[in-house]
């Protein structure tokens, strides 16, 4: 985490009695906008029951601490000696295979400590992962159940545009006998198919811009009312509904008038 204004712990300020404290730039921005937080003075309750005074030392950039979804709230650092025991995670920044950089981790470790214990070594993109994985299973869940309805959708308008089409045999029949031409059939039958999709897509419009807060906590640098995720979903019903009622279309710009009639 970048240092923006002060700066970070020493050693001296790693005591029990230490009233050094570092705030993040949300922190910061709240309590003193447009002030240098760097000097000032905040009260805490963090070690006895009764408030003390600290002392803001530095300033950090604001990180996400409780997910990904959301900015989150302030944050407070303390050094570990404040609460009596010593540092119980160690962050190292480097490049490279972590298998191979275990080895010189634990050694610089046991160098400065040979009884402090190292439990697992992890990269922190396993954390991020980790973070992520009730939002990615959910999202992935949602995205399966989206291609089953487009699915849905698809086969249920050619059924329904299959069946008008069955059921105006005699009507299609009677209209080309009358001098309705192929191309004039074809244009009746998806007209009414795109009519009947553009009626779902808009409802189903309303119904997502109605689900946007369900949805908000799931979203990471994507806007709920995206206008390009929105655009996009629709032309791709739109395209789906054209190639569901272009079939039925182009079996009823097929049929025979005589054997239309007769089917009546």
């Amino acid at each position: 985490t970048p240092i923006l204004a002060g700066r970070d712990f020493s050693e001296a300020e790693n005591a029990i009695k230490s009233q050094a404290v570092i705030v993040d730039s949300q922190f910061a921005a709240k309590l003193w906008p447009g002030e240098n937080a760097v000097g000032k003075r905040i009260l805490t309750r963090h070690r006895a029951d009764t408030a003390e005074w600290m002392d803001v030392i530095g300033v950090v950039r604001h990180e996400r601490h409780e997910g990904l979804a959301s900015p989150g709230r302030e944050a407070i650092f303390f050094p570990d000696g404040q609460f009596g025991f010593g540092v119980n995670r160690w962050i190292v920044r480097a490049n490279g295979d972590l298998a191979q950089l275990a080895p010189a981790v634990r050694k610089a470790v046991a160098e400065i400590d040979p009884t402090a214990p190292i439990a697992e070594l992890r990269p922190m993109s396993s954390y991020v992962e980790q973070a992520r994985a009730g939002t990615r299973f959910a999202l992935t869940l949602i995205g399966a159940f989206a291609v089953i309805a487009v699915v849905l959708s698809g086969v249920g308008l050619y059924g329904v545009l299959s069946t008008v089409v069955r059921q105006r045999t005699a009507e299609i029949g009677v209209r080309m006998a009358l001098g309705a031409q192929t191309a004039g059939i074809f244009r009746l039958v998806i007209g009414q198919g795109v009519k009947l999709s553009l009626a779902g897509i808009a409802a189903g419009f309303l119904a997502a811009v109605a689900m946007t807060r369900v949805m908000r906590s799931m979203l990471v640098g994507v806007a709920p009312t995206d206008p390009l995720t929105f655009a996009s979903v629709a032309l791709l019903f739109l395209v789906i509904a054209f190639v569901a009622c272009w079939i039925p279309a182009r079996r009823a710009a097929r049929l025979d008038p005589a054997i239309a009639l007769r089917d009546e």
